[in-house]
């Protein structure tokens, strides 16, 4: 399967627009989550690994595995019964805002084949968190969200709205979909907004977002993602703003890049704008998850993404210190069969190492 998937499938999903993909693979893993036989053939054909040497807590919630899909494979929350099946312990939708917004003007979506990556320029497109709040009570009324489930949000991307209003705006969006999340990710650092504010790159914005969400006083844990740009200086002073507030459990380590240096591909050209991810990330991910646990490992929990396209990598990252993983790139670089593969070397590594179970392995390569 991996073959056809590989010679067959990828060059014919691959010759057309990379965003009308995305899109009709949403619609289709919706459409197949809809109903029990196609669920399960998708089981039957993907196989999801059930070994205990993988199951792991996540902010105590309990996750068969570590691996998960990352905010921005699937934005409204639509795919979660099939991504069970495909393979993944638990998901992240999103990124929601508290404003509907269509995004960056088309094209805003370029595979970047030589490279195994992508640039993104979505821009924060969401139909806004109003009008997702009763399709999300409906999914957990329903049991349709099968696995845990974070839910990232943002502040919306609309011209001038920053400031006082812009923090409002964002504490808007997590009061509204805290009820239907296992744990909350707020996203301090999307690249593609029109203003290009990150509010972890400024301290004084971060520790005011703090503020404003502690006086909600979130009931679940909140995981906040950080931008893989940040100097570990600028991570670190970042985290200890972070440690005092009891409810913040961790980070999402990383999101995309705008460092473009050693890239091949030539869709690079029309691509202007936006943020890559993939294996160029790797490297950037990787320092930052290493710096963020080796200084606050004692206290705070680390997911981590950006860059992971082998087993080898993925161990990696758990050795660095990530209690949980999250791909996008690779699933669509790799195919559905991707995540349960991952999963079955990643054990296969742990009992070769002699670990017992993979949270013995968290961080050794820090500790």
């Amino acid at each position: 399967m991996p073959l056809i998937y590989d010679h067959i499938l990828k060059p014919t999903f691959f010759a057309f627009d990379a965003e009308a993909m995305h899109h009709l693979f949403n619609g289709v893993g919706e459409v197949l989550g809809r109903y029990g036989a196609a669920r399960w053939a998708t089981r039957a054909a993907c196989r999801p690994v059930h070994d205990p040497v993988l199951a792991t807590e996540l902010a105590g919630i309990k996750l068969e595995h570590p691996l998960g899909v990352g905010a921005g494979f699937d934005k409204e929350g639509r795919e979660i019964p099939i991504l069970k099946e495909v393979g993944f312990a638990y998901a992240e939708v999103g990124t929601v805002t508290n404003l509907p917004y269509e995004g960056n003007p088309k094209p805003r979506l370029w595979r970047l084949p030589e490279d195994r990556a992508l640039v993104v320029n979505y821009g924060l497109r969401s139909t806004g968190a109003p009008a997702m709040e009763p399709r999300f009570a409906s999914y957990r009324r329903r049991g349709r969200w099968n696995i845990p489930v974070g839910i990232s949000v943002a502040k919306s991307n609309k011209p001038g709205l920053s400031g006082e209003a812009g923090l409002e705006d964002l504490t808007t969006a997590f009061k509204t979909m805290e009820p239907f999340a296992d744990y909350m990710t707020v996203n301090v650092s999307c690249p593609n907004t029109g203003d290009g504010e990150q509010y972890c790159k400024n301290p004084a914005m971060y520790r005011e977002v703090l503020n404003r969400l502690d006086a909600l006083q979130p009931i679940k844990p909140v995981f906040f993602k950080i931008s893989p740009d940040l100097t570990s200086d600028q991570l670190l002073h970042l985290m200890q703003d972070t440690d005092g507030y009891a409810w913040a459990k961790g980070f999402v380590l990383t999101n995309l890049t705008h460092d473009r240096s050693g890239l091949k591909s030539k869709n690079l050209e029309r691509a202007k704008s936006g943020g890559v991810s993939g294996p160029r990330l790797k490297g950037l991910a990787e320092q930052s998850l290493a710096v963020a646990y080796k200084n606050g490992g004692h206290r705070f929990q680390f997911i981590g993404c950006g860059g992971i396209d082998s087993v080898e990598d993925a161990y990696r990252r758990i050795r660095l210190g990530a209690t949980a993983l999250q791909i996008v790139t690779s699933l669509i670089y790799n195919g559905p069969l991707w995540p349960s593969r991952l999963m079955r070397g990643l054990a296969a590594k742990l009992r070769a190492d002699g670990f017992k179970n993979v949270n013995e392995a968290v961080g050794v390569d820090i500790k």
